[in-house]
């Protein structure tokens, strides 16, 4: 088994976007050796490993691999659209027009009716065609919920840069660059830079830090501002009078907005990372050799050997053991590479749904 193509094929339906159908998480995809089947969370196998892949359960469906093809199988295991295209991909609900029409919200609305369909290739050439669930060819493609589009829900940033009307007196800075207040202040605060250094000076011209650093970055948690500096080298956090909030002593300071909607600091100093929380008291203690974030909701864990385990946002930890680990299906479950190289499931309460 190509354990490269089967995780990319399981990250496709991983990917799914939040509001196309929902998975069934009450058949977990279980691999015994090479060979993938289905168990229930109490990981009572339900339907006997015998396929190549087997992704998730979506719309009463699952993409399943023999050899080198794909079909489909019904949540009793039952094969009921054979193993004959090159690509699939899980069902999902489309629309046709259909005669008539009614008013709704005082607008005239066409009539749609819904029906269950996938794309899948029925050729080497990865050319998709739409099937209905029966796995017959649609005489044509039925259109999507425009809010389904994952590229349609993507938030489009054009950045500009401020131009700034401070006089600048005595040629204190070269260049602003940000801005920002302090609650009870009515002062407004600037970074700038000057020789290619930057610093933090005010509408009043006092130099709150001075042009000596390599990078100044403003960092907002709700109406506090902090100033991420480096120096040397060295990473440190200042308030945004200019006080010190955090020393300067660590190499690598990465300023976290996690999916719980608290703050973190993943630091590093002397070959060794941790988390913080915003008061900058240990989350993750320094144990590990690297921690990313996790955009679906954790923290990526790299030990002193390599291994990888997680954080996961409600305190408990998975020890690093593992190749790769992800996590997917919305905080429920992790995707991991063993030390054979096999990828696996198990539940962010470490139960693994696989057997080497």
């Amino acid at each position: 088994m190509n354990s490269k193509k089967l995780i990319l094929a399981i990250f496709i339906v991983l990917t799914l976007p939040v509001f196309a159908q929902q998975v069934d998480l009450s058949l977990i995809p279980f691999r015994q050796g090479d060979l993938w089947g289905y168990a229930s969370p109490d990981r009572r196998v339900v339907i006997q490993p015998a396929y190549a892949e087997a992704n998730w359960f979506v719309s009463g469906y699952a993409v399943v691999k023999k050899g080198s093809l794909y079909g489909y199988i019904n949540t009793t295991g039952k094969l009921i659209i054979p193993c004959k295209f090159y690509t699939a991909k899980p069902f999902r609900i489309g629309y046709f027009d259909n005669a008539g029409s009614h008013t709704a919200g005082g607008k005239t609305v066409q009539n749609q009716d819904s029906v269950l369909f996938a794309g899948a290739a029925p050729r080497a050439d990865g050319v998709e065609i739409c099937i209905n669930t029966k796995g017959e060819r649609m005489s044509k493609c039925p259109a999507i919920n425009e809010n389904s589009v994952a590229d349609n829900n993507q938030v489009v940033t054009v950045s500009s840069q401020k131009v700034y009307s401070l006089v600048n007196n005595a040629n204190l800075y070269d260049k602003l660059v940000d801005d920002y207040k302090i609650n009870g202040d009515n002062n407004t605060y600037y970074i700038g830079t000057k020789n290619n250094m930057y610093g933090v000076i005010n509408n009043i011209f006092e130099v709150i830090l001075p042009f000596e650093y390599t990078s100044i970055k403003k960092i907002s948690v709700g109406d506090v501002t902090y100033l991420e500096a480096v120096k040397n080298g060295a990473y440190g956090l200042y308030r945004g009078n200019g006080s010190v909030y955090v020393p300067a002593e660590y190499n690598n300071m990465v300023y976290v907005k996690a999916k719980n909607g608290n703050d973190y600091f993943i630091v590093s100093k002397d070959g060794r990372a941790m988390v913080k929380d915003i008061e900058f008291n240990d989350i993750v203690n320094a144990d590990y050799s690297d921690i990313i974030y996790d955009e679906e909701g954790g923290f990526i864990l790299t030990g002193t050997n390599n291994n990888k385990g997680y954080y996961l946002l409600n305190n408990k930890m998975i020890k690093p053991k593992y190749a790769d680990v992800k996590m997917v299906r919305g905080g429920r479950f992790l995707l991991v590479k063993t030390a054979s190289g096999k990828m696996g499931y198990m539940s962010t309460d470490g139960t693994e749904y696989f057997e080497e």
